[in-house]
């Protein structure tokens, strides 16, 4: 088996994108800028809405930590994924896309649930609202797991999500336990408000050792601290983790590790579409780890990424456009 440089541990979702306005949110009662679970039967009702009034854009193989590890590939980095989806149309989409782009997979197809999907609602402010069925991703347990795929890994990403569910909860804890006595870097991204709000015993258990690499943006790193200042947010962090990226949307990030904490500027973009803004930040930033640049210079290239993938429709770039990137970040820096 290939070393793989990052193996991303995630949902398996097949995005389905509409632009909205804010009005629609409204009407269905839901909160914008947020991730919220539900049923398929809910989800059907919802995608009959939106199909009414908007066009959907083109699916997506998708998911959090899919979306990272699509640009760290693209990037240059040898990269795996562990998930779950269906035998369903959903499924075979979304097994050939990881293949199509050369990312090794443990894609298992069995169960009666259906690929997991979400429902993705962008605003006029460029502000994306989802609506996820887990569907048969939620259901990923340790036995479906090629172990071979984590002891060839260098850097692990789980993506915060996966705490939702009973079954990758367990599993993912296994993956970190074995990924350690393998010297695996551990990294974790904290993924949205209200799974911090609702699961936050559940990530600190993830976070019992000090993890390598934690990302989260501004919002989710208060709802974990509970406070809203940046040098306390800093001291509760370092508690869970040895190096910290939290990002601040068109702002820029912050790096923070024991040694020091430096605020990176963002750049300038003509944002909308925000969906998959920091994966796509984690992907860039993760690339260079692996290639042993500073942290400081990951982040900056992780802004720089960002703020392109702003300006287009979706959670992804073209694969050509990701080395094309860098080479330009690299002349403006």
């Amino acid at each position: 088996m290939k070393k793989i440089n990052i193996l991303g541990v995630g949902n398996a979702l097949v995005d389905k994108q509409f632009l909205i306005e804010d009005s629609f949110l409204e009407d269905i009662s839901i909160d914008k800028g947020t991730m919220g679970l539900c049923k398929s039967n809910y989800q059907e009702e919802l995608y009959k809405k939106l199909s009414k009034h908007y066009k959907k854009s083109q699916d997506a193989c998708g998911g959090s930590a899919t979306n990272t590890i699509f640009a760290a590939s693209s990037l240059g980095s040898s990269c795996g994924f562990i998930g779950k989806v269906a035998n369903d149309t959903n499924g075979h989409f979304y097994k050939e896309d990881l293949e199509k782009i050369g990312i090794q997979n443990n894609i298992i197809s069995q169960g009666k649930e259906n690929t997991g999907t979400c429902l993705i609602m962008i605003s006029p402010d460029a502000e994306r609202t989802m609506s996820t069925c887990l569907g048969i991703s939620a259901d990923l347990n340790f036995s479906d797991i090629d172990e071979n795929l984590i002891n060839n890994s260098e850097i692990i990403y789980l993506e915060g999500y996966l705490v939702s569910s009973d079954p990758c909860f367990e599993t993912s804890k296994k993956i970190i336990k074995i990924g350690r006595t393998r010297d695996v870097k551990i990294s974790i991204s904290l993924s949205d408000p209200n799974i911090v709000k609702a699961f936050k015993s559940r990530l600190e258990s993830w976070m019992t050792v000090p993890i390598d690499f934690l990302f989260c943006n501004f919002e989710e790193a208060k709802s974990f601290c509970e406070s809203e200042e940046i040098e306390s947010i800093k001291d509760s962090l370092l508690n869970v983790a040895k190096n910290i990226f939290i990002t601040d949307g068109s702002n820029g990030a912050f790096v923070i590790t024991k040694n020091f904490a430096k605020k990176i500027d963002g750049f300038p973009a003509k944002a909308i579409d925000t969906n998959g803004a920091g994966d796509m930040f984690a992907g860039g930033v993760l690339n260079l780890i692996a290639k042993e640049k500073t942290l400081e210079e990951a982040a900056k290239f992780g802004c720089f990424l960002a703020s392109k993938g702003v300006e287009t429709i979706g959670p992804r770039l073209k694969q050509e456009d990701y080395l094309n990137l860098y080479e330009k970040f690299l002349k403006i820096n």
